[in-house]
């Protein structure tokens, strides 16, 4: 009696076949979004550190257009975005307040950056729900093959063929279909943890980047009353 991978298929009915088949679709499914996302968050990181390092002598020299168009060169930076967004609203804020606007800018330009935070986030959430259905309903899927696995095997031995070379393909059947369920269940909540981890250090190093961008207009405010007194 042989059990190879390759027996064992042989052996597999239609149904349980049919669950291999789902499940390597789910498994190719969670490993194309998770090489996505590790592109992605490279991507981003890469490009947010070339925004911040180039970005400091524009906000000294109060040069929000140059920090607006890094906001467009960097579009793949959520870091970008975020105080591009906030600046562009602050600027464009000082425009209205000229000609005779009277609401407050600075909380125009926070309100900005918070909803810019949030479109950023979903951004680097994308796929995600994916890999949480894999890692969720994977043992299901399997589960529903080793039923019929089993079903097989019972039907042998009702059929008076109850010896081991008549049973063992059934069981493995059940087995096989199982364990590559798990599998894949195990490998997208592995990816799904890791990366709402790294979306909420993210967002936490957002929200960060947000205040000090806020700080920045409530002391640039500050100048501009000041010299104007």
């Amino acid at each position: 009696m042989e059990f190879s991978l390759v027996h064992m298929w042989q052996a597999m009915g239609l149904v349980a076949k049919s669950v291999v088949y789902v499940l390597l679709i789910m498994s190719i499914g969670t490993l194309t979004i998770a090489i996505e996302r590790v592109i992605a968050f490279a991507r981003a990181a890469g490009e947010s550190k070339k925004f911040a390092l180039e970005i400091r002598e524009h906000l000294a020299d109060r040069a929000f257009a140059a920090v607006i168009e890094r906001k467009t060169q960097y579009r793949h930076s959520p870091l970008a975005q975020v105080v591009g967004a906030g600046v562009a609203e602050y600027e464009h804020g000082i425009g209205e307040r000229a000609r005779g606007a009277t609401y407050d800018v600075v909380a125009a330009g926070q309100r900005a950056a918070e909803r810019a935070i949030e479109g950023e986030l979903a951004r680097m959430r994308r796929g995600f729900a994916l890999l949480a259905t894999v890692g969720s309903t994977a043992p299901f899927v399997g589960l529903f093959g080793t039923v019929f696995g089993i079903i097989n095997a019972f039907q042998s031995m009702g059929q008076g063929q109850g010896d081991l070379a008549t049973v063992g393909p059934g069981i493995a059947e059940a087995l096989v279909t199982t364990a590559f369920g798990i599998l894949v269940a195990v490998i997208g909540v592995w990816f799904y943890n890791l990366y709402t981890a790294r979306v909420d250090g993210l967002g936490t190093a957002l929200t960060t980047s947000k205040n000090e961008i806020v700080d920045f207009f409530i002391k640039d405010e500050g100048r501009a009353e000041a010299k104007a007194a």
